[in-house]
């Protein structure tokens, strides 16, 4: 056989015997001075693989220097090392020919040098992605405007001349829309939340045919003040458009609420192109009246940090990221004297008319401080002599260090009440032009509200707000009983488990148990323990914690919030159900979406004959998690 040293084929010049250790018997000369195993073909095979090897090194690195991949490069010197290797495996490349040697260690960081960057050099096309697709979707505003509010019926009635209640605002924001499960059975949850707050309110007459064992069993018995809802738009999820993602706002139009398109209240990047028209006023407005950090104060940036950092950590921040700041237009609905934001996965169980009397200035003070107010660390007083312009819960489940009295606290996204005010809403705008928000460490805004969930945007920007911007004595905002509003059934106390969890009935068949510290920072905290508090105590409820209905949820087994998680879902099944019966009777002034053909109805039946446990789910589901889920039939006729 061959040998395929190559460094000791080639023999001395002359002929000279090998050495003793390598020496092999002299082969017989063929024709052509050559012998057999002649080093001919070998040298010519030698020298394609040197010929493949540089133009390899020669295509790669015009790739390289087209693209401005440092990995293409890394890449090319690797095989550069790899050939030669092979060519001569006694030669010592030059170490520079070689790529470092890969580590799992963490790389040291050093924040005063450090610069910050939203991502690597390598990986600057997400900024420009983001960048990008963002201006294209704003483009939306070069042909239209913010849509206006209609007009609000009159305050008297015309038929008696007796004058009516006001008209609440009920506000939820869409986001986006998509043809994947998680946005379509979210808009289940936009029905169920109209038919509660419906039932809530003025001019409700509770159906005839419901007093059955489906019947919901909190409220519905009407309230003292009118309503009107509506959903935020962003231009993404629009009804204009032809595609399946515009069909998310196109029911939510069919089923009762008032779209309104909202714009961003600052762009969250620079628009350079501003081809606006004559046509197009706010547009001009919009683009040419800054964008998020364009007035950021030197002291908010960290040293050597990309300005572009913040805009990324909101593009990509909380549940929605920037987009979730539409929820500030709440405060723009100044032809309301009260508006109230919900999240789709909430639900009214019973009037919030002694909370509307309070924040209009209503009743006497003895039944205004009868309003459930939260009593914590962080909690302001209340001056009961003047009306409440804003009230809130906080989200303590989002405290990082909650073994302190004054760690930073967000306010919760899911529920917000408020006096409309456009002061108010400029200096939001103002916030975001500023973006006066600590990173690295996230000290958050104004280096006081970070750290915890949604602190970069809707949840974050609140308590700064109220509580940094606002003039002293200004507002006089309140914070409420979280167990009472906003009802999430959370565990007060800190979770061994890493993240927050409810108390479990076994904590060793569970594998978590509560520890002694409190979330919001005091010794005992037995007065906030939300999941051990009953249904028929609560206002409302945000399905965070006992999980979605539209996820068929068991609520939260093994825990004490059980009971709480599934007497809070079964209501929302029971509310479903007098959506679809109202659905079903003859027209009314009550609703203004039907079921009519045989078809739809028959399809609305089968949905309630669901295997898992009928007394629970009402026939909704098959099975625990989202492929159980029967989905609400789209009703077939509108009345205009």
């Amino acid at each position: 056989r061959h040998d395929m040293n190559f460094g000791q084929m080639h023999r001395r010049k002359g002929n000279q015997a090998t050495p003793p250790s390598t020496a092999r018997p002299r082969r017989r000369r063929v024709k052509g001075g050559g012998s057999r195993g002649s080093n001919g073909p070998n040298l010519f095979l030698l020298g394609l693989l040197v010929l493949a090897s540089t133009v390899l090194i020669i295509f790669e690195v015009i790739v390289y220097r087209m693209l401005g991949s440092s990995s293409a490069h890394t890449k090319s010197m690797a095989t550069t090392a790899k050939m030669s290797n092979f060519v001569n495996m006694n030669a010592n490349p030059s170490p520079k020919q070689y790529a470092p040697t890969p580590t799992k260690r963490p790389t040291p960081i050093d924040l005063d040098h450090m610069t910050f960057e939203p991502t690597g050099k390598r990986k600057g096309w997400r900024l420009r992605s983001a960048r990008d697709s963002y201006i294209k979707d704003i483009k939306f505003w070069e042909t239209r405007n913010p849509d206006a509010l209609p007009p609000l019926p009159p305050d008297t009635d015309p038929t008696t001349g007796a004058h009516l209640p006001p008209v609440i605002a009920y506000v939820t924001t869409l986001t986006s829309c998509g043809p994947l499960p998680k946005h379509r059975n979210g808009l289940d949850g936009a029905a169920v939340l109209l038919q509660s707050i419906r039932r809530n309110s003025h001019g409700w007459v509770p159906l005839k045919e419901h007093q059955s064992f489906f019947a919901p069993q909190y409220g519905g018995q009407g309230g003292r003040y009118r309503f009107r809802a509506y959903v935020f738009v962003d231009p993404s999820a629009s009804p204009t458009l032809d595609s399946v993602y515009g069909e998310c706002a196109r029911f939510l139009q069919k089923i009762g609420y008032t779209v309104l398109h909202r714009a961003p209240l600052v762009p969250l990047f620079e628009v350079k192109d501003q081809n606006y028209t004559d046509e197009s006023p706010f547009y001009r407005e919009f683009v040419n009246s800054g964008y998020v950090g364009v007035q950021r104060p030197p002291s908010s940036l960290r040293p050597g940090e990309n300005p572009n950092r913040l805009r990324m950590w909101m593009k990509n921040d909380g549940c929605c990221g920037y987009t979730e700041l539409l929820k500030l237009h709440v405060y723009g609905m100044v032809e309301h004297k009260v508006a109230v934001h919900l999240d789709f996965d909430s639900l009214l169980l019973r009037p919030m008319d002694d909370l509307f009397d309070a924040m209009l200035g209503k009743g006497d003070e003895a039944t205004r401080k009868k309003l459930p107010l939260a009593n914590l660390p962080r909690t302001k007083a209340v001056n009961f002599d003047r009306p409440i312009d804003a009230v809130f819960t906080r989200d303590y489940n989002s405290v990082v260090h909650p073994n302190t009295p004054n760690a930073p606290v967000g306010y919760q996204g899911g529920f917000l009440a408020v006096r409309p005010s456009l002061l108010v809403l400029e200096r939001y705008r103002t916030i975001l032009k500023r973006a006066n928000f600590l990173l690295a460490p996230r000290d958050g805004w104004g280096g006081k509200h970070g750290g915890f969930y949604g602190d970069v945007t809707f949840q974050g920007i609140l308590p700064y707000y109220y509580e940094d911007v606002a003039p002293e004595g200004e507002h006089n905002e309140a914070e409420l009983d979280r167990c009472i509003f906003n009802q999430m059934a959370d565990n007060p106390r800190k979770s061994s488990y890493k993240f927050p969890r409810a108390t479990p009935i076994d904590p060793v068949r569970m594998g978590f148990h509560d520890t002694k510290v409190c979330r919001d920072g005091r010794k005992d905290c037995s007065d906030t323990d939300c999941q051990r508090v009953h249904p028929k105590d609560s206002i409302t409820t945000h399905f965070t914690f006992c999980k979605k209905p539209w996820d068929c949820s068991e609520g939260l087994p093994g825990t004490v919030a059980s009971g709480t998680c599934l007497g809070l879902l079964r209501e929302w099944y029971a509310i479903r159900r007098e959506l679809e019966d109202l659905w079903l009777v003859p027209p009314s002034d009550d609703a203004q979406a039907f079921y009519r053909n045989d078809e739809t109805i028959a399809k609305v039946h089968a949905s309630r004959k669901g295997i898992l446990d009928g007394s629970q789910y009402f026939g909704y589901c098959d099975y625990s998690g989202e492929g159980g889920y029967h989905k609400l039939v789209e009703p077939d006729e509108v009345r205009t």
